[in-house]
């Protein structure tokens, strides 16, 4: 699988014995597939830095790129951006190190792209409770199964599937198309949907819907309004094959500063990409999803699990603190 090569910022300033083993995880995985990783790292010089340059300096499919790229708020995009400067594949995808690394689907989706099914892919991502992480990680159960478990309703695994999700692949010309990522977006957020929304108007792909720059989220990934919707009708296909990535649980950094970053990225998104979009084609990415399931003979009754639309996700946290935490807003 050496014609793609995948991408992944890190930076340690925030939970980083997690993201550390996270990174191990995803470069020894990378080994046994043989398909090139890129790590953008932002260097702190830190004693945990040190120990994943020693971690991973015998794992011959990985590269590093360790350097002191900014100080404060993590940039995301400016990082893939530094990692896109060493790829030599004619396909990436970029993932970040929180997704469980199953190469396999890469591979499908690559292979897709290649045989002229379609330009690129977001795949659609589940992200898990610390108990449904830790038996990913512990091999007590398998992606298979996770999937199995969350089709017939079981929910202590699961905290929401998110669609679409920054999860790529793509060609790599494309990637200089269409200017790469904006490294203005300052934090996590939007950056990756404003590089979404720009790959798939590139290809003449993205759809209108009514309310185009909307900010509201839904559980259910057959909810979802404005933009995430005209994405998340780009992902149908991944949906109805039940073709999805795992994201690994973490702790939630700082609200307070979460917060005010993703409120300065969504204005910047919304000045970037506001403007009249004219009339939408659908009444609800729900509709989208019937019909594509009616086109390719499908039931809709093997898909129940993916109309649930309850506000918040309380009932999936697993420990009584988390709960409270949750709860308490912190």
């Amino acid at each position: 699988m050496n014609d793609i090569s995948i991408i992944v910022p890190l930076d340690l300033s925030q939970r980083p014995l997690d993201i550390l083993r996270k990174a191990v995880r995803m470069s020894d995985a990378a080994e046994r597939a043989r398909v090139p990783l890129i790590f953008s790292l932002n260097d702190h010089n830190s004693a945990n830095d040190r120990r994943l340059k020693k971690c991973l300096q015998n794992n011959t499919y990985t590269t590093l790129l360790a350097e002191k790229h900014y100080t404060g708020s993590v940039n995301p995009a400016l990082l893939r951006n530094r990692a896109f400067e060493v790829i030599n594949t004619e396909l990436i995808a970029l993932l970040d190190v929180d997704i469980w690394p199953d190469f396999s689907l890469l591979e499908k989706y690559k292979s897709l792209i290649v045989g002229g099914h379609s330009p690129f892919y977001f795949l659609p991502c589940m992200y898990l409770t610390a108990k449904g992480s830790k038996d990913l990680c512990k091999g007590k159960t398998t992606p298979a199964q996770l999937k199995d478990k969350y089709f017939s309703f079981s929910r202590k695994e699961f905290l929401h599937l998110a669609n679409p999700s920054s999860v790529t692949v793509m060609k790599s010309a494309d990637y200089v198309a269409i200017g790469r990522f904006n490294e203005s977006y300052n934090g996590h957020g939007y950056e990756d949907f404003d590089f979404m929304m720009r790959l798939a108007q590139h290809h003449g792909s993205l759809q209108p819907c009514r309310e185009m720059m909307s900010n509201r989220s839904a559980r259910s990934p057959l909810f979802t309004s404005g933009f995430r919707r005209a994405l998340g009708r780009l992902s149908l296909d991944a949906l109805l094959n039940k073709d999805f990535v795992f994201h690994l649980y973490h702790e939630r950094p700082s609200i307070v500063a979460h917060k005010e970053k993703r409120e300065s990225n969504y204005s910047k998104f919304v000045e970037t990409h506001d403007r009249h979009w004219g009339d939408e084609v659908s009444k609800s990415l729900l509709e989208d999803f019937i019909e594509a399931c009616r086109l390719s003979e499908r039931s809709v009754d093997d898909y129940s699990a993916l109309f649930e639309n309850k506000p918040g996700h309380i009932d999936r946290f697993d420990t009584f603190k988390r709960r409270l935490r949750f709860l308490l807003n912190e």
